[in-house]
């Protein structure tokens, strides 16, 4: 195959004179990817495990099993706020990144991850001859000294004695403990990783209900070689290596309909009318809407929330390019069975009591730290909205996408011309500045 020759004397020592070869995907592929990539398909209310089972068996994948340079994950994210909250449309904006970060956890977790653990079992039991018997407590200490003044005082002076001495004698008890028997078994697992990936693509995403009212954010992704190829392209600002023979507009991949974007979170790999891929990314916010809320500071409120909306787009796309990775999870389980002998000791008696236990333990701790960097050359904004449903909660969104196109066209504009320059290589691209929606799938990745 064939190199491309780039002959752009403009955009010389900014871009690769001559880029990678070209890798043609089938119309087919295409077809699959644009048809999966397409917002305004519908997609039926069902639990997120019947959401993830039914795109397995439709599609014939495993999730996490690399199958033709493809690996699929599944993930989702638990929404804080019910329904009709002022902050339930920035709840699921959360709850989206939530599951794309678990997404992202598994991977580095199975690729880099390692794992240690520590079993510990220990038994003890008591049986002797003095076992429910305590020590004599010391002499001279405080509560010994209060002891001996009670044998020698009886009734309001004893009272106002020790009142005297600055002692309370309302509830005055020492309690003393001793363990008799012990099974104890803990198991400590401490799994860490650290990595890098590149080239997840949300495939499809569902907004849906668990049995007990919640609502939680579930996500299919995919990472192949295809879009790692895609995402070093975008890295490094070259031509895409990937080159299809013709997709369709990008504006027929978005919602007819501001209310059909509520369902749109993060980034869709589609291909337009040239066959050049396109990162189409969804950034949701919302803000709280006050009815005695002064109608200027409203729409200060609304500008402010589709600027957060843009920014977690172009987050989505930061992630996609190349996202580095930490991860940190510590389990603890186990199980005891315990008995304690407990002396209980006042003014005037002592006595005996003894307690029992029997209980599994389980614990839990994790930390998932993300970081991406790059610049935003090549990324515009398609299409910025505002929607109100039916119990007032307010939704903001920008629909961001980059493009090879897009960042020819901005680095043109940021440098000076050449009269004896003729850019004749930016021409066939000015149109992939639009944008698509929800659902990815799998040939074409």
């Amino acid at each position: 195959m064939k190199k491309i020759i780039f002959a752009s004397a403009l955009l010389c020592g900014l871009l690769y004179a001559q880029g990678t070869p070209a890798v043609e995907i089938t119309q087919e592929d295409i077809a699959i990817q644009n048809k999966i990539s397409d917002a305004n398909q519908k997609i039926e209310s069902k639990s997120v495990e019947d959401f993830f089972e039914e795109f397995a068996d439709n599609y014939g994948i495993e999730y996490g099993q690399t199958e033709n340079g493809k690996t699929f994950y599944s993930g989702y994210g638990d929404v804080t706020k019910k329904e009709g909250s002022q902050d339930f449309s920035r709840a699921l904006s959360i709850g989206y990144q939530r599951a794309i970060a678990n997404i992202q956890a598994e991977f580095i977790k199975d690729a880099f991850g390692r794992i240690a653990n520590e079993k510990i079992i220990t038994y003890l039991q008591d049986s002797s001859s003095n076992a429910r018997e305590f020590e004599e407590l010391p002499k001279g200490g405080a509560i010994s000294q209060i002891f001996d003044k009670v044998k020698q005082l009886a009734g309001a002076k004893l009272d106002k004695a020790l009142s005297d001495l600055g002692v309370n004698v309302e509830g005055l008890t020492e309690e003393r403990k001793k363990e008799i028997f012990r099974d104890e078994f803990i198991s400590e697992s401490l799994t860490q990783a650290y990595g890098n990936m590149s080239g997840l693509v949300s495939v499809q995403t569902i907004v849906t209900q668990t049995s007990n009212g919640n609502y939680r954010i579930g996500v299919i992704a995919v990472m192949s070689d295809k879009t790692r190829a895609i995402a070093q392209d975008m890295a490094r600002n070259r031509m895409p290596s990937i080159k299809g023979k013709g997709g369709k507009p990008i504006k027929e991949y978005l919602p007819k309909e501001d209310k059909d974007y509520l369902n749109e979170y993060g980034i869709r790999l589609v291909y337009d009318e040239n066959g050049a891929p396109v990162i189409l990314s969804y950034g949701t916010w919302g803000f709280s809407k006050d009815s005695s809320t002064d109608s200027r500071i409203l729409d200060r409120l609304e500008s402010r929330a589709k600027e957060t909306a843009s920014t977690n787009a172009d987050t989505a796309i930061m992630e996609f390019v190349n996202t580095e990775i930490t991860y940190s999870n510590k389990q603890t389980i186990g199980d005891l069975i315990q008995t304690t002998l407990k002396e209980t000791r006042t003014a005037d008696n002592v006595s005996l009591s003894e307690q029992s236990l029997d209980e599994i333990i389980d614990k839990s701790s994790s930390q998932i730290k993300i970081k991406s960097s790059g610049k935003l050359r090549g990324i515009r904004t398609l299409k910025r909205w505002t929607y109100e449903d039916e119990n007032g909660v307010v939704f903001v969104g920008a629909v961001r996408a980059y493009s090879y196109a897009n960042y020819l066209n901005t680095t043109q504009a940021i440098t000076p011309k050449d009269s004896s320059t003729t850019s004749t290589s930016q021409k066939s691209t000015t149109k992939v500045q639009r944008s698509s929606n929800m659902v990815n799938d799998l040939n074409d990745f």
